[in-house]
């Protein structure tokens, strides 16, 4: 199994379970449902910004071709967007789209565990 999927197959058991303890019915099903995409959505675009600053750390001093200079922001914008997620999600009780808050902020931490092994 692929890394990418062992953590998609992760992330599911997660939103699975919890559409099963909070009881949430087709409506909750279809917020993990749109976590899981989400989630799928970030580890694409986390794997792109890991290949950018890799290429660049490659590239000759001084020469860097068709860059991606935002690349670093990739991680920032997550877990600012993750943050006042929470906060909506809190108030909102939406359980599934909570869980994935947390799923979400966890992921860069892991990915650098996962890069360092």
């Amino acid at each position: 199994m692929k890394t990418w999927q062992g953590e998609m197959l992760a992330v599911a058991v997660v939103l699975s379970t919890v559409v099963v303890i909070t009881h949430g019915g087709w409506l909750e099903l279809v917020g993990a449902g749109a976590v899981l995409l989400s989630f799928a959505h970030a580890q694409v675009a986390d794997r792109l910004a890991e290949a950018e600053h890799d290429r660049q750390a490659m590239s000759p001093p001084g020469v860097v071709r068709d860059s991606v200079e935002c690349h670093r922001w990739a991680t920032r914008y997550l877990v600012g967007k993750e943050s006042l997620w929470l906060l909506y999600f809190v108030v909102h009780r939406s359980w599934s789209a909570l869980a994935g808050v947390g799923l979400f902020l966890a992921y860069p931490a892991w990915r650098r565990f996962w890069r360092s092994l």
